[in-house]
């Protein structure tokens, strides 16, 4: 159970039909308040809200009611928004009132691209330097955690971190996790540009002594005399892989994991997800498991990716041919394929120009998208830089004049060095724009590949000067930090990590901007923009009140926001301070 989880006493637990719901707050949508100036749409008579929540900041991202002072809630909907007298008027007997003394109140946060799904598996088993600001307190942090681990046990940051952070400015070497943990196996990997591994380590996967590899893909580095260095090189499946079989668990204990990094989320505001991609079909055990026992907090919304490189089309007709296009209901919607479609056409992690997939990866991808097109599946493609986005586009811009792509809702992810012509072609064919916080580490490997001018321009930018929709994620957890808000923060600040590489002002978001990507942009995508991502009657109440007033923290401190409190559904899935106790 996530924690401060409560289950509330008589705090009710009811459901009501939607359409049924939607129905009675139109019907009373005239119930105004008289000399309020802004009214309040209420539930119909005798179904007072269950909570009202008042005296706040809450910012709405509704564009007819930006902000407002209030909120009431019935059941699992918004039953009312607006000043506090039209609200709180609105309270019955068993209404609990709520002040919330000032505090911002926003929708819940949907991370619009994650791989929670994977990371959360490993998340008790993983250490994290998300927050440390040197390396010899990083390298403290590795001493500690080995310690405390059985000695065949692996001690493993796997990524979210980057020298520039460190006032050292440095990445550990090799001596450096020796020294650290002696005795005990340690993982470092750096995005997915390369891992380490100590002494210990090198031992523990019998590094000297085969040449096999320790997983299918991954590059053993070796000096002159034909030893292992400890430096590992890869990709995104070889090191996935490797670190499968570093950090293994039980079922049970994958569930676990998964559900105590959901709680992270929620302390953080956060009530849905998209995954792109979370590997092989058994990575969604632990999901569907917390689902069928009642232990899912979030909205955890998902999408299916290929499985292996070649004749990718056929696997995804297989595998869509029982299932509808996408499935919006419950807690684990399926909202399309992605972001793998087509590995001939995926350019990994690359930070330079010059990506060419060949004419047979282009004709896969033409038959996945026509299938797709066709059928009317919703998807999200992986692009990390412009000249993949401009060979995907061609296809795409073929398949659109037989079978109309506006409308399904498609996206291209990354993007870390989209051109305007780029962003004006999705324009055209209705595709949206999937931004991530990647440049926020990789942005000095980004100015040596493409220059300093195209390091310091942001594809989110002009997506949206453009009218392109945006929605907003982390691309956590080895290439971006889970908890969203330093994802929201970069956006605003425009400032990579160490400020080795800051954005101009006008290649930054402003506030409500970057907060709508990761609310009303995130949900739009998951097409659940009717009931999610903004705060007015007949939506979800999805909600967080945060510790600190969003407008009003200095830029470099949005990342640090919490919740104290976070609703989805209207039901309490943190409150740490006990609001509605």
């Amino acid at each position: 159970m996530g924690p401060d989880r409560r289950s509330l006493d008589g705090f009710p637990q009811r459901r009501r039909d939607a359409a049924g719901f939607a129905l009675a707050c139109i019907a009373a949508l005239g119930a105004s308040i008289a000399g309020t100036g802004v009214g309040a749409s209420t539930a119909a008579p005798g179904s007072a809200p269950d909570v009202i929540l008042r005296n706040g900041e809450i910012l709405t991202m509704d564009g007819k009611r930006p902000r407002a002072q209030a909120i009431a809630i019935t059941d699992e909907r918004i039953s009312a928004v607006g000043r506090d007298g039209a609200v709180t008027r609105t309270a019955g007997l068993r209404t609990r009132v709520v002040n919330l003394r000032g505090r911002t109140v926003v929708p819940g946060l949907i991370d619009g691209h994650t791989h929670a799904i994977r990371g959360g598996q490993t998340y008790a088993d993983e250490t994290y330097w998300l927050d440390e600001t040197s390396l010899a307190s990083a390298l403290d942090k590795i001493a500690d955690e080995a310690a405390a681990k059985a000695p065949e046990e692996w001690t493993a940051v796997i990524g979210g971190w980057h020298p520039n952070q460190f006032s050292e400015g440095e990445a550990p070497t090799v001596a450096d996790l020796t020294e650290a943990a002696p005795d005990r196996p340690v993982y470092v990997q750096y995005l997915y540009d390369y891992a380490l591994v100590n002494d210990a380590g090198i031992e523990a996967l019998g590094l000297n002594e085969s040449e096999t590899p320790p997983a299918p893909g991954i590059v053993v580095e070796r000096d002159e005399n034909g030893d292992a260095t400890g430096r590992l090189t890869g990709g995104i499946g070889p090191f996935n892989t490797l670190v499968a079989t570093l950090l293994p668990a039980t079922p049970e204990e994958r569930k676990d994991s998964l559900e105590s990094y959901f709680g992270e989320l929620t302390e953080r505001g956060v009530t849905g997800f998209i995954d792109d991609s979370a590997g092989p079909s058994s990575a969604y055990d632990a999901l569907y498991a917390l689902a069928d026992e009642g232990r899912l907090d979030l909205r955890a919304g998902y999408r299916i990716p290929a499985q292996a490189p070649g004749n990718e089309s056929a696997f995804f007709e297989q595998v869509m041919a029982f299932r509808p296009p996408r499935q919006p209901d419950g807690e684990i919607p399926f909202v399309g394929i992605g972001e793998s479609i087509v590995f001939g056409v995926n350019d990994g992690v690359r930070y330079s120009p010059g990506f060419q997939s060949t004419p047979e990866a282009r004709q896969e991808l033409r038959e996945v998208a026509t299938y797709a097109a066709q059928k009317r599946i919703p998807l999200e493609i992986h692009a990390y830089n412009d000249d993949t986005a401009s060979q995907i586009l061609d296809v795409f811009e073929e398949v659109d004049q037989t079978y109309p792509i506006g409308g399904l809702r498609w996206a291209m992810a990354h993007l870390n060095t989209g051109s305007p012509e780029t962003i004006a072609r999705m324009q055209a064919l209705g595709m949206a724009f999937s931004v991530q916080m990647g440049p926020y580490f990789e942005a000095p490997q980004i100015k040596d590949g493409w220059g300093e001018e195209i390091a310091r321009r942001a594809a989110v930018r002009e997506a949206i000067d453009q009218g392109v929709r945006v929605a907003g994620g982390t691309d956590a957890t080895r290439v971006g930090d889970f908890r969203v808000w330093p994802a929201v923060e970069f956006q605003v600040t425009g400032a990579s990590a160490g400020n080795a590489v800051v954005r101009p002002p006008d290649q930054r978001l402003s506030r409500m901007e970057a907060l709508r990507a990761y609310t009303q942009g995130s949900a739009w995508l998951a097409f659940d923009n009717d009931d999610r991502g903004t705060l007015r009657p007949g939506k979800f109440a999805d909600i967080a009140v945060l510790d600190k007033p969003y407008m009003d923290v200095p830029k470099n401190e949005i990342g640090d926001l919490r919740s104290v409190l976070t609703m989805r559904g209207g039901e309490p899935v943190y409150d740490k301070r006990g609001l509605l106790d």
